[in-house]
């Protein structure tokens, strides 16, 4: 790293540790992630909400009139609108949803499985503006599908893509990186330049939800190094005919931070990212532990306006105060405790921290 690029990005990082404390005391929305069901037709071993078959579904009358709420105190094409789950194509009134976030004025996006996406299906989400589609694949044929635990799985993402494509979607994908997919990293690259996809989004395992059952999945610290290399080295070459990024999740160190995606770390909960539950529950980023002293308020007598005028106090202040690790730490300032959805809050700490995995691997 040359002394000019260091200069600089010591300069943009200053200056986003302060942009983040405004935010705090002057949030601006900009996602709101609308949960639609927590249920699931897959079964994925690192699931970070614990989907099933069974669950719940969020009433849509009572959605729509909240977004309806929203789009009068907010600027709904200031507002992304993401879709998710579970899978929220189970949602039986998916497309009556979708057609009445885009009468509202907002963009909208969906994160889904692929597994429902047909050709009628990617038409018409077309036809109602939908602005972007994130599928997940987590591996080759049988790595994606073990994970899934549900055959066929693999292909019928690979189905969506070409569905998506033909009706002009841009495609993203994102790929979950753990133990029994690493060494696949580089024919995965190759299967993203095949399908030709104009995002390629890679994240490592969480340590939360299902993945927590299953923790053979998690990767080594070195494995963790491996992957960020991996994607600097593939963000960086002049044949990759796609955006390779790491995904927004975590602080990657002076060393990493803007090499791997094109803005620095900052964790948005509650500060730019807000949800609504299946179950109606104002809460901040979905993949945060569920806690009871977390929810905010619910849709079915709370103006979500005021919950996020007035609530998300929690993650509007500094966590870092609470961790003895993290007060020590030189790049606390720009960390600021890492992401909320892998901080422990009974032991207040995080539960992930690429500082301590970079310290560990390069003192053996």
């Amino acid at each position: 790293m040359t002394d000019r690029k260091k200069e600089i990005k010591s300069r943009d990082m200053h200056w986003l540790a302060e942009y983040r404390d405004e935010l705090r005391s002057h949030p601006r929305l900009t996602y709101l992630f609308a949960e639609l069901t927590d249920c699931c037709n897959l079964a994925c071993m690192h699931c970070g909400s614990s989907c099933g078959v069974n669950g719940r579904y969020i009433d849509t009358e009572l959605l729509l009139r909240t977004l309806g709420t929203v789009a009068e105190d907010f600027e709904p094409r200031s507002v992304m609108i993401c879709l998710t789950g579970g899978e929220p194509m189970m949602h039986r009134d998916f497309f009556a949803i979708a057609e009445g976030i885009h009468h509202l004025g907002f963009p909208w996006g969906i994160t889904t499985n692929g597994t429902l996406i047909d050709a009628k299906a990617a038409e018409r989400m077309a036809s109602l503006g939908l602005g972007s589609v994130t599928l997940s694949l987590d591996g080759l044929e049988e790595t994606h599908d073990s994970l899934r635990q549900v055959k066929g799985s693999f292909k019928k993402v690979l189905r969506a893509v070409e569905h998506l494509h033909a009706a002009d979607i841009d495609v993203q994908i994102t790929s979950v990186i753990h133990r029994k997919n690493y060494h696949e990293l580089e024919r995965l690259y190759e299967l993203m330049c095949e399908l030709k996809v104009e995002s390629w989004r890679v994240i490592s395992i969480e340590p939360i939800g299902r993945a927590l059952l299953n923790g053979d999945l998690l990767l080594s610290d070195g494995q963790m190094l491996g992957l960020l290399d991996f994607i600097r080295e593939k963000r960086y070459s002049q044949d990759t005919p796609m955006d390779v990024c790491f995904g927004c999740s975590h602080y990657l160190s002076y060393e990493y931070e803007h090499e791997l995606r094109d803005n620095y770390f900052i964790c948005g909960s509650g500060i730019y990212v807000g949800s609504i539950l299946c179950n109606g529950d104002i809460y901040s980023c979905l993949d945060i532990e569920r806690r009871p002293e977390l929810i905010q308020g619910n849709i079915a007598h709370d103006r979500f306006s005021d919950i996020w005028r007035d609530g998300f106090r929690q993650f509007r202040s500094d966590r870092t105060q609470l961790c003895e690790k993290c007060r020590c730490c030189a790049e606390r300032e720009f960390c600021a405790g890492d992401s909320t959805h892998t901080w422990d809050f009974d032991k207040n700490e995080p539960m992930f921290c690429i500082m301590s995995a970079m310290q560990k691997e390069r003192l053996q």
